[in-house]
C-alpha cells in the first residue's frame, strides 16, 4: 500500500557519506550538470548524480501522555528523485571545473552546476509512502523498511538580506546627497531674503565671501 504524503524532514546518509568529485566536500548526495563547450556555437550538456540511496527522517509527534517516538526513516532512490535547490556554479577555469574535467575525462572549457545534500539538511519532501506493513513490492524489501516513492525534495534557498545590503547603502548615499543639496539651497535662500538676520547670526561660514561659497559635496560611502 502507498499513500501521498508531504512533510518537513532531514537528510541522512543511507550507509556512509560521499564526497563530491567537484568540490571535494562530504555530502549525502551530489548532482552535477556539466556544460562542455566544443565550438563557439556547439556545446554538450552532461548530467551526473551519485547513485547511492539515502534517507529522509520524518519526525513524528507523540500524542498526549505518550512517550516520544523516533523519526520515521524513509529510504529513497535518487534516480527517481526530483531535487529543487540553488546550485553552486563553477565557471570555466575554476578548480571545480578543472576537477570535473579530470574526473569524467572531459576536454575543453567546462562550466559545472553542483547541487549537494548534506547530512542533517532540512528539506521539504513529498511523494508516496510505501507502507512497511504492506505486501512486498518491487521498490521495498523487509531489510530496507519503508520507502518514499516518486519523491520531490525542496531545499530552502538562502535569505536575500546580504544581497540587498549594497542596494541599501547606495540608497542611503542618495538620500544623504539630496539632504546636503537641499540644506545648501535653503541656506542660500535665507541669505538672499533675510540679509540682516543672517548678518547678526554669528557663524564661521559668514567669514567666507558669498561668491566663493560652493555647495557641499555629497558623501561617498565605502562599500565593502
Amino acid at each position: 500500500m502507498s499513500k501521498a504524503v508531504a512533510f518537513q524532514g532531514t537528510v541522512h546518509a543511507g550507509s556512509e557519506l560521499l564526497r563530491s568529485p567537484v568540490s571535494g566536500l562530504a555530502c549525502v548526495h551530489w548532482r552535477l550538470r556539466i556544460t562542455q563547450y566544443i565550438a563557439p556555437r556547439m556545446q554538450l550538456v552532461h548530467e551526473v548524480a551519485s547513485p547511492d540511496a539515502f534517507e529522509i527522517h520524518w519526525p513524528r509527534t507523540a500524542g498526549e501522555g505518550q512517550a516520544p517516538q523516533p523519526p520515521l526513516r524513509l529510504r529513497l532512490d535518487p534516480e527517481s528523485a526530483r531535487i529543487h535547490a540553488a546550485p553552486v556554479l563553477h565557471r570555466e577555469g575554476t578548480p571545480g571545473a578543472i576537477a570535473a574535467g579530470k574526473q569524467f575525462g572531459l576536454d575543453g572549457a567546462l562550466r559545472v552546476e553542483e547541487v549537494m545534500l548534506h547530512q542533517g539538511d532540512e528539506i521539504a519532501a513529498e511523494g508516496f509512502l510505501d507502507d512497511a506493513g504492506a505486501a512486498d513490492g518491487p521498490f521495498r524489501t523487509a531489510a530496507h523498511g519503508p520507502e518514499l516513492l516518486d519523491p520531490t525534495l525542496r531545499i530552502p534557498t538562502p535569505g536575500i538580506g546580504p544581497a540587498l545590503l549594497p542596494w541599501a547603502l547606495g540608497t542611503a548615499a542618495v538620500l544623504l546627497s539630496a539632504t546636503a543639496v537641499t540644506g545648501f539651497w535653503a541656506w542660500h535662500y535665507h541669505l538672499l531674503h533675510h540679509p540682516s538676520v543672517a548678518a547678526q547670526t554669528p557663524s564661521p561660514l559668514m567669514r567666507i565671501p558669498f561668491d566663493q561659497i560652493r555647495p557641499p559635496e555629497p558623501p561617498h560611502p565605502r562599500l565593502p
